[in-house]
């Protein structure tokens, strides 16, 4: 890395990846460690704790950087909120239509409410809430926060100088899909993951603000997180809206692919 320049966003751009390894590495070692010496046996809190110690990383590593007023700026335009809805909306109707190829949508909301609804849970007493406020803050914050500054910040950056626009979009989208391999619905849950990877590196390449991207991260895995655990699957996929949410969903299959295949031949 490059302690000399002084943007945020191009500061992230010399981080090499050898550098990226070694805070992953020893990210890892720590966190097996304080899991190991207080008996955490939570995978929210064990991935929390591994993006706490890259976070310490990634706050050296862009120490003493500038940049941040016009990003959060730029949030605020029209333009900004407009991507951020169409992104994270479009992204979470193609992630129902792949999951509806693996199961049907019946098999997802049984596989769902075999699980159980957590917000329900809650209010009704019958669950923890700090177990679930952990889930939704690891979700809804951690998550955008760390894997934006990790699969694009750094590796789709590296990549990208090293090898081409379309070698770091393909293959840090690869990289992230294979990194959700372990959530329930497995290879649906890797490929959709991995296209909403390939959207984020366009709009990161795009506008060169990283905290656009989270934003966007953000807001589809809160999404992600009403329609799995709350009765918002309900509305949104009962036959009230039954025909809305059809349009919605064809129209995203066709926009998704053709904003990647579009961006990745006129960014490369």
């Amino acid at each position: 890395m490059d302690f000399r320049v002084k943007d945020f966003n191009v500061r992230l751009r010399t981080i090499r990846l050898w550098e990226l390894i070694i805070a992953v590495i020893i990210s890892f070692f720590l966190t097996g460690f304080v899991e190991g010496y207080f008996n955490i046996s939570s995978s929210e809190l064990e991935y929390i704790l591994f993006f706490c110690f890259m976070m310490v990383f990634f706050l050296i590593a862009t120490y003493g950087t500038t940049g941040f007023n016009k990003d959060v700026n730029d949030l605020f335009k029209a333009s900004s909120i407009l991507r951020v809805l169409i992104l994270a909306i479009s992204n979470m109707f193609v992630a129902i239509f792949i999951q509806s190829m693996f199961f049907s949508l019946d098999s997802i909301f049984n596989m769902v409410n075999s699980i159980s609804l957590p917000l329900l849970d809650v209010v009704n007493g019958s669950s923890n809430p700090l177990i679930f406020l952990i889930e939704m803050f690891s979700a809804i914050i951690i998550a955008p926060i760390s894997e934006e500054l990790f699969f694009r910040g750094v590796l789709f950056n590296r990549l990208k100088i090293r090898k081409g626009f379309v070698f770091g979009l393909i293959v840090s989208s690869v990289i992230f899909g294979l990194c959700h391999l372990n959530y329930p619905d497995h290879i649906s849950h890797v490929i959709y993951t991995c296209i909403m990877g390939m959207t984020l590196c366009i709009l990161y390449s795009r506008t060169d603000n990283l905290l656009l991207n989270m934003v966007v991260h953000s807001f589809y895995n809160l999404l992600s997180y009403l329609i799995a655990y709350t009765p918002l699957q309900y509305l949104l996929l009962g036959d009230d809206f039954g025909s809305l949410m059809g349009l919605m969903l064809l129209a995203s299959l066709i926009f998704i692919p053709v904003y990647i295949i579009y961006f990745a031949i006129k960014l490369k």
